[in-house]
């Protein structure tokens, strides 16, 4: 479905009422900036050919699907590195307002930040290799609140605490069983698997499905969080940004050694 190419998202693919964008943005397939817009233009092109489903995959042959945010745009200024205005969070608010079901193709791992976009799609298919790693914590970055509450409902509770208390990654059997995945495939079942579940949702009453999109994810967003609990969080995360624990964060992973954390 993809092939080796300098463009952050190519090639974006319409056909048979299903749209397909694929991430190509080697060495990792990081959620750049520049692969954020483009996945916005990806979906302005989806809304103008009313397709019916989107598939969001990644270059096959790049090992991991998406490592997430690109690490050497985390600002290290004490600003918050995810706002209501930034690519990701654009993304994300396309991903669950669009009026379409979104599947998520992953044929490998997925960290940070991918992980929140792999559960904003509405789907997900993978492979015993696809693996999922919520990681801020290995660099002291706060994870914004909004991002957090995608989690819920996709995993169980103490599943997502485990998760982002230790950074480790959920195995893809794991991710099946407590129901992350829709399908769990080989890897050269996967194009297939997904296309096939994507043409069964294209060939439904399209309204009906907007509809109950539309219904259901309305319904999952649960009991809004307090102001006064909102603001807490919020100083929380600021103070987070300003630490030395995230400059440290950042340069330890760009030195590829282990960080040094003095909770300050």
């Amino acid at each position: 479905m993809a092939e080796n190419s300098t463009q952050p998202v190519r090639p974006t693919q319409i056909a048979n009422d299903i749209g397909i964008a694929t991430i190509s943005n080697p060495p990792v397939n990081s959620l750049s900036s520049d692969v954020c817009d483009k996945l916005l233009e990806s979906f302005d092109e989806f809304d103008k050919a009313r397709v019916r489903v989107v598939i969001i995959g990644a270059n096959p042959n790049i090992k991991i699907w998406s490592a997430g945010h690109d690490i050497r745009e985390i600002p290290l200024d004490g600003e918050d590195a995810v706002t209501w205005t930034t690519g990701f969070e654009r993304v994300l608010r396309r991903v669950r307002d669009c009026k379409v079901p979104v599947i998520a193709m992953l044929h490998s791992s997925v960290w940070g930040a991918a992980c929140d976009l792999a559960v904003t799609c509405d789907l997900a298919i993978g492979t015993p290799n696809t693996t999922f790693a919520i990681t801020p914590v290995k660099l002291g970055i706060s994870y914004n609140t909004a991002g957090m509450s995608h989690f819920l409902g996709a995993l169980p509770l103490h599943i997502i605490k485990e998760m982002v208390f230790t950074g480790n990654p959920l195995s893809a059997e794991d991710a099946y069983r407590f129901g992350l995945l829709n399908r769990l495939v080989s890897p050269e079942n996967l194009e297939a698997a997904t296309m096939e579940i994507a043409q069964t949702i294209a060939g439904r009453a399209p309204l009906a499905v907007s509809v109950v999109k539309a219904e259901l994810s309305s319904l999952s967003r649960g009991v809004p969080m307090s102001a006064d609990e909102f603001e807490f969080i919020q100083e929380a995360r600021r103070a987070a940004f300003r630490s030395d624990d995230l400059k440290e964060g950042v340069k330890a992973f760009l030195e590829k050694r282990p960080p040094v954390f003095q909770g300050k």
